[in-house]
């Protein structure tokens, strides 16, 4: 039976105990002084209950992994990521933005919080925790500023109407993002290990701070290091990112230091897949901050409909491309031959985690998985058109990761929401030691080679891996004129963490957006697999298919389906995806890197203090 989760029934006692009124709409306000209020530890948890929203426990629609992968090169759907066709942008800056307004909202809250907290007294462990909780929140708020625009004013107390930094002028990134790693090791001194006392049932725990801390300093570090090696518009001038590159790896060290190998591992065949269908993170190991759902509380998602549906995204020939094969090597030094243009084969011979990421017709049919789910498919390839599936994948690579074969979690689903794990902190921490040139075996065999190990890959040995031969391409985001570890960590890291929103983040801090972008046309799986088993009527009568008739899932090469050599063009409808015509995607570099600082606010700074509030590069 589903666990009920603490920071839910928290919630609930706080509405009983305030008549259920807007309170968490409503703080801070002079109405709640620090002598009715800041008086108790419990008072501390009710504050921080409030915080739990979408800035820390992110709110997803019915399309968890869509929500995350707007703009990509992992995944592509029917129609071009706008954020990266910026063909015709004039580099106007945009009147208003959320994210600017939302976060310092957010953060003043978080401000006031830690402003106000030491009223309570003599803290116990418990009440230390929420102060911890309150540094977490504050520095995970300001990191969405750093990588939103870069530099901005940081303000770490209350203001009011009066107050002289109301209209501060920006502060630099490198300031900003050395106060986030001074509120994570705040929040690390204070928290409490998952598990420990408060730090349980989706709330914030030590763990995930250390995570975080791993994610921000690596984020800063090799922006600073690559903008610079580059000389791109947005390098920091006078910094390598060696401090904080330094500040990833001993994050990382001291997760390493408490929980080693401890990774969760699913049933045979389903070590990774398993992993992102859990009900209850509570005692799955490396599980550090996820959102709670329970159907008991109200509290549900509808993700596993969709994703057991379809979506419409698939994965992309891109990151299909980026898995190695099954003994641990590219394709181009590796000895097992295989068929890349045959979806069963590519999951029968590369890393095991592929064939728990995508769909492969060796599995047999969707409805032999769902058969009590509507909709479910009687075919053993997803439908590349709407008369083929519901919600098509129109890469033809449709995506299994997340996927739950339950059936009361079709419209009322309590698979939790993982967020924060411990493998993108050893990730974090191998590639900072790997930039930094100081990566030995034993680094490997404690991070990248713990990963490995769940699903039976072998691990990387370090001198076997620089001595391959190996063509590394730009558009694939890997630096052509590093060792090859550098870009081996790479690879494992875009593998690993498929789907779970940091692979744009990535290239953007390898100075790498147009490198990727720029001309790049995203394709899918190999065509005529697919006109082999939908242009066949036999084939799809005798998978069972009974949603429409056989001619009307008929595939016509320029009428409902296209390709580029051989492989499926999901974007053929629009322009400049055509074969030979057109574009493909593209950024300016020395622009798009960072979003601009919204023309209201700069009017607003200069009309109410004169300052001059600095826009971006690129924009005006």
């Amino acid at each position: 039976m589903k666990t009920v989760k603490y920071y839910i029934v928290g919630l609930i006692g706080l509405c009983s105990l305030t008549g259920c009124s807007d309170f968490l709409d409503r703080y801070p306000q002079d109405a709640m002084s620090d002598q009715s209020f800041f008086t108790s530890e419990t008072d501390l948890e009710y504050y921080m209950n409030g915080l739990y929203n979408e800035n820390i426990i992110r709110k997803q629609s019915s399309l968890r992994w869509n929500d995350l992968n707007k703009a990509n090169d992992d995944v592509v759907g029917s129609s071009p990521a706008d954020a990266l066709m910026q063909h015709s942008t004039s580099g106007v800056a945009s009147e208003k933005n959320d994210t600017w307004n939302n976060s310092y909202d957010y953060i003043r809250k978080a401000n006031y919080f830690l402003a106000n907290a030491h009223k309570v007294g003599n803290m116990s462990a418990v009440g230390k925790h929420f102060l911890g909780e309150g540094f977490y929140c504050r520095a995970a708020k300001y990191f969405d500023l750093l990588q939103t625009f870069g530099g901005v004013p940081y303000i770490d107390k209350v203001l009011d109407t009066e107050s002289e930094e109301l209209y501060k002028q920006r502060d630099s990134r490198q300031f900003v993002a050395e106060r986030i790693i001074a509120d994570l090791d705040s929040a690390v001194m204070y928290l409490q290990w998952k598990g420990e006392g408060k730090a349980k049932a989706g709330r914030i725990n030590k763990e995930a701070a250390l995570v975080l801390q791993t994610r921000v300093a690596l984020y800063e570090g090799s922006w600073e290091y690559y903008h610079g090696r580059k000389g791109t518009k947005f390098q920091v001038s006078g910094q390598d990112g060696t401090a904080f590159l330094k500040k990833a790896a001993e994050a990382g060290e001291m997760l390493i230091q408490k929980h080693g190998g401890n990774l969760y591992k699913g049933s045979k065949g389903n070590e990774y897949f398993e992993y992102f269908n859990q009900m209850d993170y509570s005692n799955i190991p490396g599980a550090f901050l996820y959102k709670c759902y329970s159907r008991s509380l109200a509290v549900i998602q509808t993700w596993c409909r969709s994703y057991a549906e379809g979506t419409d995204n698939g994965i992309t020939k891109s990151a299909v491309n980026s898995y190695l094969m099954k003994d641990g090597k590219p394709a181009e030094v590796s000895d097992i031959v295989f068929d890349p243009k045959s979806m069963n084969s590519l999951a029968e011979n590369k890393d095991p985690r592929l064939a728990q990421t995508i769909w492969a017709p060796n599995k047999g049919r969707f409805y032999d998985y769902m058969p009590a789910i509507p909709n479910a498919h009687k075919t053993s390839y997803p439908g590349l058109i709407q008369n083929q599936q519901r919600r098509p994948s129109y890469s033809g690579y449709r995506i299994w990761k997340g996927v739950s074969f339950d059936a009361a979690e079709f419209d009322n689903g309590e698979v939790d929401d993982l967020i924060i794990r411990y493998e993108e902190g050893l990730l974090n921490f191998a590639e900072a030691k790997a930039i930094l040139g100081t990566i030995t075996q034993d680094d490997l065999n404690k991070s990248v080679n713990y990963i490995r190990a769940r699903v039976g890959m072998p691990g990387m040995n370090l001198s076997e891996i620089n001595s391959w031969n190996i063509a590394y391409k730009k558009q694939e985001g890997y630096d052509t004129g590093a060792p090859n570890i550098v870009n081996e960590i790479r690879r494992e890291r875009r593998v690993e963490l498929m789907l779970e929103g940091l692979r744009l983040s990535d290239i953007k801090r390898w100075a790498m957006f147009d490198d990727v972008f720029n001309g790049w046309k995203p394709v899918g799986a190999y065509a005529q697999e697919y006109l082999d088993y939908w242009n066949d009527a036999e084939k799809v009568l005798a998978d069972g298919f009974d949603w429409k008739k056989p001619e009307e899932v008929i595939l016509t090469q320029g009428n409902n389906f296209d390709v580029i050599d051989g492989w499926i063009n999901p974007l053929y409808k629009n322009a400049d995806f055509k074969v030979n015509s057109g574009r493909g995607y593209y950024i300016d570099p020395d622009r798009d890197y960072l979003s601009s600082i919204p023309r209201s606010e700069i009017l607003l700074y200069k009309e109410k203090a004169g300052v001059t509030l600095e826009q971006n590069p690129g924009w005006y």
